[in-house]
């Protein structure tokens, strides 16, 4: 038999104080990290814009070319929505545009954050892998390295998703663009629950940067859409607002 299993009194007492101090030391480093984490959240971090441009966003982006129509669309259906929108994502600028040649069409939504404004973790919680799905569209298909090139340079990978519903199917790319660089969390865009700490172990105080947020979506296969003319011209305008700065993407916390 092996006898009785020890107490706690048949430990020595130098084990435990040490068993202790370790407890003691682990938990204050989490602590400090929390904390530290909600005072970066609150407070704001001066940063420089990476994305030099002196126009508003609608005015980067083609009204008509090479036979596509351009119609800027509301991002809400009525005014209240759209203030509702406004509110949830606290954006500084935004824009909707719907490019239409006969029966193709493809729309691109850009939101924008200046530096100082919101974490990244925050944009990140509103992609389309929520948004989308919270309104009733499924996930068909996704890729999390989506590499094409414009003009033989490479774009950043973007995220590239299929979402259906009622038998529409729509082909949507994203970036999430941070200081010119893309960024991804987890596989469906969520940052964990502790995206406050490792956010700040990986980037210190620069908490807060500029950020972009590029969404080109369609009913037309992507592919299909790459050679045409006119919407590779909306990539050019697009590209300098962040795919096209750096082809590389920083993933938060996981790939796959």
């Amino acid at each position: 038999m092996t006898g009785p299993a020890p107490s706690s009194c048949d430990v020595p007492a130098a084990a435990r104080a040490r068993s202790g101090s370790g407890r003691i030391l682990l938990l204050a480093v989490l602590a400090f990290l929390l904390v530290s984490a909600f005072v970066l959240q609150v407070l704001p971090y001066p940063e420089t814009p990476v994305v030099r441009r002196d126009l508003p966003l609608p005015a980067y982006l083609p009204s008509d070319v090479a036979g596509w129509h351009g119609e800027d669309r509301p991002l809400a259906g009525t005014e209240a929505l759209a203030d509702a929108v406004k509110s949830t994502l606290d954006y500084d600028e935004a824009i909707l545009r719907c490019y239409r040649k006969g029966s193709q069409e493809f729309t691109v939504y850009i939101a924008y954050w200046q530096p100082g404004k919101t974490a990244s973790r925050d944009v990140a919680f509103h992609i389309p892998d929520k948004c989308w799905v919270s309104v009733g569209w499924k996930r068909a298909a996704a890729d999390y390295d989506f590499r094409r090139a414009l003009d033989g340079r490479p774009l950043a990978p973007a995220q590239y998703r299929e979402f259906e519903q009622a038998g529409e199917l729509q082909h949507v790319i994203y970036w999430h663009i941070f200081n010119g660089r893309a960024i991804v969390y987890n596989p469906d865009g969520s940052p964990s629950d502790l995206s406050m700490v490792t956010d700040l172990l990986r980037r210190g105080l620069r908490q807060k940067g500029e950020q972009y947020f590029i969404r080109i979506a369609s009913s037309t296969p992507l592919d299909e859409l790459w050679t045409d003319p006119g919407f590779r011209r909306v990539l050019e305008a697009v590209a300098p607002l962040g795919p096209g700065l750096h082809a590389v993407v920083d993933r938060f916390q996981g790939t796959r």
